[in-house]
């Protein structure tokens, strides 16, 4: 028998892990919550990553610059952006650099500027050849960048350009096929996506895919929320996923696309309140959303980490028959065993609204004892997590 360590409950605090139902029993992906941004709040910022190092920038006319670090979880306020203060910037990477460009300071830019991350400089770098743009689409495919449509605060646009970093020029691609602003757009390989936005008369969920080798659009399934604008959006592997936005409710909910089948999938809820103008990027198998502004017009610096899919998915995993809970249900105690050795293992509970109402950790041995306490009765969701891997997930029942 093992030493349990027994923790008070911890209910609706906003700085614990935060596994919504869905995420646990459908695979539909979990969201943690994170270090804080280290800027202040703010809305319409920029983010990209570099290796597994996450960028925020910009947003509610501001110039600073501030790198995450995956592997420690810290905020490190790096050189700020030398062009004007500004909101509803374009950001993208390419290898080792980062890139801003456009937005508006109120007035729009049309300026591109250069990060690098080995000597933490600026360059400017050619502007983009149009009138200037806000809440424009960009993103990277190799050594190319790629913006289009946007507000020059007098009309919207469709057009679509490309930047090679090699040459610092622009070339003009086939034009998006709508005029939009507040859209998003991610890659994957060499396709580029743009999807959701306002058409300057209606919210939109029509989503496109941009072919690089032969510069053409082909429409593909719609986005499977409703029409909105202001979302955010990334791509993991070959999966995209677009969340949260106005429509004009403001939402949290959370898509995933499938590029070999070309449908959409409902993931686990975004773990923040429901907000506009968030910034989003991925950092390997992980996805990230933070900033942003809620209906209150209050602006955010809580940050976000979603996984697609629990560890090798639930049903598959190594650990999935080996572990039993007994009793369930159960009134006053119930025992969880192993028939292996847990090592600095975590066991967290969940009421049946997704909110963390017990947690036990450093848990060694083969054998876990959980007391009810002043847990009323209903339905609760366990989840037991060693090595950063989620290694059981179940249902406890109490009763009376």
């Amino acid at each position: 028998m093992l030493t349990t360590m027994k923790m008070k409950n911890k209910i609706f605090t906003s700085t614990v892990i935060l596994l919504l139902y869905y995420g646990l029993t459908n695979g539909q992906g979990t969201w943690i919550q994170k270090a804080d941004f280290g800027g202040g709040a703010r809305m319409e910022a920029v983010g990209f990553s570099i290796g597994n190092k996450g960028y925020i920038a910009t947003g509610s006319y501001t110039q600073d610059l501030w790198e995450w670090d995956q592997s420690t979880n810290t905020w490190t306020q790096m050189a700020s952006f030398p062009g004007t203060a500004r909101e509803s910037a374009v950001g993208f990477s390419i290898g080792t650099k980062g890139y801003i460009c456009m937005g508006a300071d109120p007035t729009t830019k049309n300026d591109l500027w250069e990060w690098d991350q080995s000597t933490n400089t600026w360059s400017q770098m050619a502007s983009l050849p149009v009138t200037g743009r806000m809440v424009a689409v960009g993103f990277s495919i190799g050594t190319k960048g790629y913006i289009g449509t946007g507000d020059d605060g007098s009309s919207f646009h469709q057009d679509f350009w490309e930047w090679d970093q090699t040459t610092n020029t622009w070339t003009q691609k086939a034009d998006f096929p709508g005029i939009r602003y507040a859209a998003i757009g991610f890659s994957i390989g060499t396709k580029g996506y743009i999807g959701t936005g306002n058409s300057g008369s209606a919210y939109q969920n029509d989503f496109w895919e941009w072919d690089q080798t032969t510069n053409t659009w082909t429409q593909k399934a719609s986005f499977g929320g409703t029409a909105r604008q202001e979302t955010v959006g990334f791509s993991i592997g070959t999966k995209g996923y677009i969340g949260t936005g106005i429509d004009p409710h403001f939402k949290q909910d959370f898509w995933e696309w499938d590029q070999s089948t070309n449908t959409w999938t409902q993931k686990a809820n975004f773990g923040g309140i429901a907000r506009l103008g968030a910034v989003g990027f991925s950092i390997g198998g992980k996805g990230y959303i933070g900033t942003g502004r809620d209906s209150a017009c209050i602006n955010y610096k809580d940050f976000w980490e979603f996984t697609p899919r629990l560890e090798n998915g639930i049903d598959n995993y190594e650990f999935k028959d080996k572990i039993s809970i007994f009793p369930n249900p159960f009134s006053s105690e119930t025992t969880l065993t192993t028939d292996f050795n847990l090592s600095d293992a975590i066991l967290t509970v969940y009421n049946s609204y997704g909110k963390q109402v017990k947690q036990i950790t450093n848990i060694n041995g083969q054998s876990i004892i959980l007391y009810r306490y002043n847990l009323e009765s209903g339905l609760y969701f366990i989840s037991l997590i060693q090595d950063k891997r989620i290694i059981k997930t179940g249902k406890l029942i109490i009763t009376e």
